[in-house]
């Protein structure tokens, strides 16, 4: 993660040591002391961004896969020429303009679509989950974390099968329903036993 977000930020060293201006070299005419504050922002903006996202993938993460994508995509242009820190910051670009447009995108659907679409939008959200950062090709994360967000108990003897995609709300063994009782620790038995459901899903 702390790699991902270095690496997010890496544009502005590389500007700031080899962009060349009408004046002269960035560096000659920004300081070092400004390339470090704008570069500790960009980093605590990038953490804050990721908080609460675990066990699922940082968004940093996924950032920094879509980068390496479009590095891969834009070395076409190397072949025409072009030099290596337009590529490098191109990547990055087009990496930002996704981002920002999915969110703009996003954010309005969250207010205006989603929750008329889908009553239980909400209580997903609550979750942790993102209509963007969780459904994007650019996420690697398993499908159950994906869904649930939280990490499995560990096995013995039973384990679920793949197309087990549900977690039970106490001991977050993947189940196959959403409803029913969960076959590790015998949840949903008792009928009035739905506290830990309330507290895991709903507003």
């Amino acid at each position: 993660m702390l790699v991902a977000r270095l690496f997010i930020i890496s544009p502005l060293w590389v500007a700031y040591f080899f962009h060349e201006t009408y004046d002269g070299p960035l560096h000659e005419q920004m300081s070092f002391g400004s390339l470090l504050i704008c570069s500790a922002v960009a980093f605590l903006f990038l953490a804050w961004w990721d908080s609460g996202r675990a066990p699922r993938s940082a968004i940093s993460v996924i950032m920094r896969n879509m980068v390496l994508m479009y590095c891969v995509v834009w070395s076409i242009l190397l072949l025409f020429g072009i030099g290596w820190f337009f590529w490098y910051m191109l990547a990055h670009a087009t990496m930002w303009v996704i981002v920002f447009w999915q969110l703009v995108t996003h954010w309005v659907a969250h207010h205006f679509v989603y929750p008329f679409a889908d009553r239980n939008y909400y209580a997903v959200r609550k979750t942790g989950w993102h209509p963007f950062w969780d459904t994007t090709v650019f996420n690697w994360d398993s499908e159950i974390i994906k869904d649930g967000g939280f990490e499995q108990p560990t096995y013995e003897g039973f384990v679920p099968p793949e197309h087990f995609r549900f977690q039970c709300p106490r001991c977050l063994a993947r189940v196959e329903h959403s409803f029913g009782v969960c076959w590790n620790c015998r949840y949903g038995s008792c009928p009035s036993d739905e506290s830990e459901y309330y507290e895991r899903w709903e507003n």
